[in-house]
């Protein structure tokens, strides 16, 4: 279904005449038909506009459908929730080697440095 067609079911579908669409967007009858005709198309203000008077979201209003629509799940029992312990677990055990390998230099140059340790 073209974007002209999919304007014009949609103000039927909901009992509106072209003044009414007119009307609640602020322009003229004339402008209404000429999308309706696929003589020109709605600007960005008007589609949104449009979106909200028909109900329906701006996918289904420009392309007839929802593109990349998908449903969030969520779960209140179980729980994916990261907290500081976890960050701090995971940067510790990043980071041990690095760690290890900073403390052993530094007792070797400790070492070289004071002969009587």
């Amino acid at each position: 279904m073209n974007l002209d067609n999919r304007l014009k079911g949609l103000r039927e579908q909901h009992n509106y005449t072209q003044d009414d669409v007119a009307d609640f967007l602020n322009i003229s009858r004339q402008s209404v038909s000429k999308w309706e005709l696929g003589k020109g198309y709605p600007d960005i203000d008007n589609f949104i506009k449009l979106s909200d008077l028909y109900e329906v979201s701006l996918d289904q209003l420009i392309i007839g459908e929802e593109k990349y629509h998908k449903t969030a799940v969520y779960h209140s029992s179980e729980s994916n929730h990261k907290t500081t312990g976890d960050f701090f677990v995971a940067l510790l055990v990043a980071y041990f080697p690095c760690i290890m390998h900073a403390l052993s230099f530094k007792v070797i140059v400790l070492r070289k440095a004071t002969p009587f340790l």
